[in-house]
């Protein structure tokens, strides 16, 4: 693991406390482990995965440091164990949220899950275990602190050289097509396939082949289908215009007529260059003709 990653972690606990509580704090030198260090009392883990990296990252807490915290907050000396819990959820979820997005200036993407507070590690997921953990500790006059991350960057997320295509056979489509039928940001698909959320065969380092039926999982039991107009497309010309002709034609903006076709309401089919040609008697369903 290289320490570029646990850099931004490092800036925003210090920028998180020095900001949320008027805490100044120091990082300790780091230390590499293979297994996770057991906070004093509350520990905050959180788990990342997302375009170019995967891994997990953890906050460990004393009680008196949170209650100190909270004290400053609320003008009180007492706390629940509940109350500090939340407390230590709100901090490990701002300190994430700000190293993601010194991460993301990087090329790495993920989205943040919701963290789980215990007074124990959470287990580590099975292909992270015995990864090498970045362990830093951070003094402060009222408390102690440490964080641990171990990420691994997804060296196929950032492949420069793209293999030809190998069009998907029957029954599956690619990961493009799942994305534009799902609205589904592509990386997103990827990562869909990678967690095992979605079933499909791997091709190459990027490409993908998914079976249709994956196609419910997002859209239900009953996908919208999409029609395709055969190769011939100057044969439909005399009964048919592109979308840009039947916006003029019908005063709709194109926006709005992509939204009817995928709702069915105007009927229409794409050529093999996903151009969309709409039958021109379906103008007649709009009074601006």
């Amino acid at each position: 693991m290289d320490v570029k990653y646990i850099n931004p972690f490092i800036t925003a606990s210090i920028d998180v406390f020095s900001t949320f509580s008027g805490i100044e704090s120091k990082p300790g030198r780091p230390t590499i482990r293979t297994s996770p260090l057991i906070g004093e009392d509350i520990n905050g883990f959180i788990s990342l995965n997302g375009h170019g990296i995967s891994g997990y990252f953890i906050i460990n807490f004393s009680q008196p440091f949170l209650t100190h915290i909270l004290s400053t907050i609320f003008d009180s000396s007492q706390a629940s164990l509940n109350e500090l819990q939340d407390l230590a959820g709100e901090l490990t979820n701002m300190i994430t949220g700000s190293a993601k997005a010194k991460l993301s200036k990087r090329g790495f993407f993920f989205d943040v899950a919701v963290p789980q507070i215990s007074q124990a590690v959470p287990p580590i997921p099975k292909g992270l275990r015995g990864k090498p953990i970045i362990v830093v500790p951070f003094n402060t006059k009222f408390g102690k602190f440490q964080i641990q991350a171990s990420l691994l960057e997804i060296e196929e997320d950032f492949q420069k050289i793209t293999p030809p295509e190998i069009k998907a056979p029957p029954g599956y489509i690619s990961v493009a097509d799942f994305a534009k039928l799902t609205r589904i940001a592509p990386i997103k698909v990827r990562r869909l396939l990678k967690t095992g959320f979605l079933k499909g065969e791997k091709i190459s380092a990027t490409q993908w082949h998914i079976p249709e039926k994956e196609l419910i999982k997002i859209q239900g039991d009953h996908p919208p289908q999409v029609s395709y107009a055969p190769k011939e497309c100057p044969t439909l010309l005399a009964e048919s215009v592109s979308l840009e002709e039947f916006s003029k034609l019908s005063g709709l903006p194109p926006t709005k007529i992509k939204n009817f076709l995928r709702t069915g309401f105007i009927k229409g089919a794409k050529d093999e260059n996903q151009v969309w040609w709409i039958k021109k008697e379906q103008v007649s369903k709009f009074k601006k003709i």
